[in-house]
C-alpha cells in the first residue's frame, strides 16, 4: 500500500471546547483547542503518528507529533493549550494544517 509522506489540508476551523469541573466544592474550568479532520482525509490520517504544524496567516507553529483521536464520528487533532494566545485570535476561522510522516 501507497504510504503519504506529507499532507496539506487546507481551511479547517480552529475550535474550542471548555469543560467546567467540580473538586472538592470548587469549580474549576478548563479549555482543549481541537481541529477536526474532514471526512475526506480520514483514511490518510488514522492510526497513524503525524508531525503537526498548524500555518495561520503564513506564519507556521510547530505542534509536535500527534496521533489523531476518534472524537464521534470524527477524528481530531487536540493543540497544546500553552499557545492559547494565538489559538483565541484565530478561534473558529479557518487555518491550514501540514501533517507529515516523523
Amino acid at each position: 500500500m501507497f504510504e503519504i509522506p506529507q499532507l496539506l489540508i487546507p481551511g479547517v476551523k480552529l475550535q474550542k471546547l471548555t469543560k467546567h469541573v467540580s473538586n472538592k466544592g470548587r469549580q474549576y474550568e478548563y479549555s482543549q483547542y481541537f481541529i477536526y479532520i474532514p471526512k475526506d482525509f480520514e483514511s490518510y490520517v488514522k492510526d497513524r503518528k503525524w508531525l503537526v504544524t498548524i500555518i495561520i496567516d503564513g506564519k507556521e507553529f510547530p505542534i509536535g507529533i500527534k496521533t489523531p483521536s476518534r472524537h464521534n464520528n470524527y477524528f481530531i487533532i487536540i493543540l497544546p493549550s500553552d499557545l492559547d494566545y494565538y489559538w483565541e485570535k484565530k478561534l473558529y476561522q479557518k487555518v491550514d494544517v501540514l501533517l507529515q510522516r516523523p
